[in-house]
């Protein structure tokens, strides 16, 4: 029988981390961690590699490397499946769990999707669970210096985002509900800048896609007025942030940092996208924020309805002469008796 390096023990000693962190952050189980750490796991399986380091922030082409010593081929599409189902078991408790770009980021809100319960969030535009694929995609992503590994990153960001929305279908028909607060000039900026004459100029797919963004958001609100909640706000938050299991005994807080300023280089250093914590004091204070917003909603009761919502946002296309386009697409979703998404 072959023996196999220990590198993958030693990333863990040397982590600072406990077994029960890692195991947190990772999905992977403490008996399995805990065997691998006793010698008694000499080959541990790929998808067992990569989330582990993955939950430590390894990028792509570092893990890589680190599988080939294992005898493993490099990561590609058909290990998919197995990291999304580790990442199904993620647990966020006790102290802070920092937050990197972007799949770092990702992965961590398709594991707080897959807890359910009720999600509140407080934003600058609806969750960006209504993104089109095609518009998620046009994002800036950091690149991979290995080409093998950046192609797997695009189609791992890809699949990890096709999660996210179908962990959010299911809760959906679960019953679970999303309470979402936008504040209004944030939102009218933001439509400024996406379907303006300035980006029809510069992409009319782009500004069809966002079109759909938000048809996609108002279709949620006109059929399920009492689960998709979208209310805009005259009130704006410094911060950007997710509840999610905000009813439940074990809520979690999900913050993001708010950059201004993109420069395009030194992808390689990680950005720090925020932070997810369970801290009772933490949650405390995000809880106390949801307030003032809701008390906020009262000042803009003629579009927190969602037939208000609907007229509002028309009238902000309708502005840009987008109008009509805007109805098309709307209409295209609503012939849909559930809930159908672009």
């Amino acid at each position: 029988m072959r023996n196999f390096p220990d590198t993958l023990t030693k990333i863990i000693k040397e982590s600072d981390l406990n077994i029960n962190r890692i195991s947190q952050i990772s999905g992977i189980s403490n008996t399995y961690l805990i065997k691998l750490l006793k010698n008694k796991i000499n080959h541990p399986g790929k998808d067992k590699i990569a989330s582990v380091l993955l939950a430590l922030n390894y990028r792509i082409t570092q893990i890589n490397p680190i599988l080939a010593e294992y005898d493993y081929m490099p990561l590609n599409p058909h290990d998919i499946p197995e990291i999304l189902k580790n990442n199904r078991k993620r647990k966020f408790e006790g102290r802070i769990v920092p937050q990197f770009d972007y799949i770092y980021f990702e992965l961590a809100m398709a594991a707080l999707e897959a807890m359910g319960g009720t999600k509140i969030m407080v934003k600058n535009r609806p969750s960006g669970i209504f993104l089109p694929m095609g518009l998620y995609m046009m994002k800036e992503f950091p690149t991979e210096p290995d080409d093998e590994a950046a192609r797997f990153f695009i189609t791992f960001t890809h699949d990890i985002f096709l999660e996210r929305k179908a962990l959010f279908m299911d809760n959906c028909t679960r019953g679970f509900q999303y309470e979402t607060y936008m504040c209004k000039d944030c939102l009218e900026e933001n439509l400024e800048k996406n379907i303006g004459p300035d980006a029809v100029d510069a992409s009319p797919i782009k500004v069809d896609l966002f079109t759909k963004y938000f048809a996609n958001a108002v279709s949620a609100s006109l059929k399920f007025p009492a689960q998709q909640l979208h209310h805009v706000i005259k009130r704006c938050a410094r911060f950007e942030f997710i509840i999610q299991d905000a009813h439940g005994k074990n809520p979690k807080v999900s913050f993001t940092s708010d950059r201004k300023h993109s420069y395009n280089h030194d992808w390689e250093q990680l950005n720090m996208e925020g932070f997810l914590s369970n801290a009772p004091e933490i949650t405390d204070l995000f809880f106390n924020e949801v307030g003032k917003c809701r008390n906020a909603v009262e000042k803009t009761s003629s579009i927190h309805t969602p037939e208000g919502f609907h007229a509002y946002i028309r009238s902000l296309f309708d502005a840009h002469s987008l109008g009509q386009q805007f109805d098309r697409a709307l209409a295209e979703l609503m012939e849909y008796q559930g809930l159908k998404l672009y």
